[in-house]
């Protein structure tokens, strides 16, 4: 199989070279984060008992409930498993909540289909972006500030109160109060279910093809395989395969989109579990796709789309052009309550082919080009052929890929 590392003369850039470490063979494994606890604490259930008495006894308000005092409890001991730069990673959910995240992995969500960032000083959303195919398309449009939500005024409020004002049952219409320019107004628009599009294909060569991966939803592997098929039949032989600010999803796709480019017997990834032990995910493809691949990486590319990013490059298929990535290298399993409530939480940590821990450390590209991430963000709203005229990590990786002409 072809390897890009053969046209690292062909730039002038600067290249870091990746270390081989293999994980040990062992029965226990380091925790990649401290989890343990280091006093004793005598007595600890019933402590918790006596303290939570006390609460409910003592507290200045009457509306402090047991309930309340378990669901804290519950999210506090969810925080302490998770690691100290990803406090919300382990979480637990409504019925209700689970659904919207159990719909955005499926690719669909019902929402206003609105991109955009809080001002809490001003009490204001301004508009980033909107959704292909949501009900903001071709009404709201960028740097449009939203003053007011169903008429209440956002001063004050947290992120999180501000997106339980913004979502809502499919079909529920809200009233959005609007600054653009130096007139005010309202604009009603209604919750709907759309889906996302997060697989784009764009030609930019007779056989140079650019794929975006949004994120890693279900089925998308499968999605991919066909328009590669299609691809290749049609003479492209060349692929940059952009995973900026893509932030996962689901694991089992990543897996099975680096299967595509790998072949039988060919390790993706390796992973560590308590029942399990070292475990290894293998390539069963007897016919690989053979494209010359160069990945484009962030520092929110994370989790599924480092596991693409990383089984690319330990079997030198593929060059990390980028900056270093996020650095989420363990994963989670979702388990149902009794009272039909989601809770998830790790279950084990991720190395790649080479056995190498990227959690919280990230991984490190082949070829740096630093951006911002306004700056990207400014990018990735271009047309992709106008993107590659100013896109220096697009430019790094066409020019690596333009040397197979040679």
């Amino acid at each position: 199989m072809n390897c890009l590392r053969d046209l690292t003369t062909t730039l002038v850039l600067f290249l870091i070279i990746i270390p081989v470490a293999v994980i040990a063979q062992s029965e226990e494994i380091k925790p990649l984060f401290n989890v343990g606890l280091s006093h004793e604490f005598p007595q600890a259930a019933e402590t918790f008992e006596e303290i939570k008495a006390l609460i409910l006894e003592n507290y200045y308000t009457s509306e402090i409930s047991e309930e309340a005092l378990y669901w804290a409890a519950i999210k506090g001991m969810l925080r302490h498993i998770s690691p100290p730069d990803n406090p919300e990673l382990s979480k637990i959910w409504t019925v209700e909540d689970y659904e919207k995240v159990f719909n955005s992995l499926s690719g669909v969500q019902v929402s206003l289909g609105v991109k955009s960032s809080l001002n809490t000083t001003e009490g204001s959303l301004t508009v980033t972006e909107t959704l292909p195919g949501s009900p903001a398309e071709g009404v709201l449009l960028p740097y449009d500030r939203i003053l007011r939500i169903d008429g209440e005024s956002l001063k004050g409020k947290s992120t999180s109160e501000v997106n339980d004002l913004m979502n809502g049952e499919e079909g529920s219409q809200v009233t959005l109060t609007i600054s653009r320019d130096i007139k005010v107004f309202d604009i009603s628009l209604r919750r709907e279910k759309f889906s996302n599009e997060n697989l784009i294909i764009t030609p930019l060569t007779d056989n140079l093809v650019l794929v975006e991966m949004k994120t890693f939803s279900v089925e998308i592997s499968v999605q991919l395989k066909e328009r590669l098929a299609e691809l290749s039949k049609s003479g492209y032989n060349k692929l940059i395969l952009d995973l900026r600010n893509n932030s996962g999803g689901v694991f089992l796709e990543s897996i099975r989109a680096a299967e595509e480019f790998l072949p039988e017997k060919s390790i993706l990834l390796r992973t560590f579990t308590r029942d399990k032990k070292l475990q290894n995910y293998v390539s069963s493809n007897p016919t690989p796709f053979d494209f010359k691949i160069a990945v484009l990486v962030s520092e929110s590319t994370a989790s599924a789309a480092e596991i693409l990013s990383s089984a690319l490059r330990d079997h030198t298929v593929a060059l990390i052009i980028g900056t270093k990535t996020y650095g989420k290298g363990v994963f989670e399993k979702t388990y149902t309550l009794d009272n039909e409530f989601r809770v998830k939480f790790i279950t084990g940590a991720m190395y790649t082919p080479k056995g190498i821990a990227w959690q919280s450390k990230g991984l490190k590209p082949d070829f740096l080009v630093e951006q911002s991430s306004d700056t990207l963000k400014a990018l990735l709203k271009l047309d992709p052929q106008e993107r590659l005229k100013k896109d220096v990590a697009m430019i790094t990786a066409f020019k690596l890929l333009k040397g197979y002409d040679r």
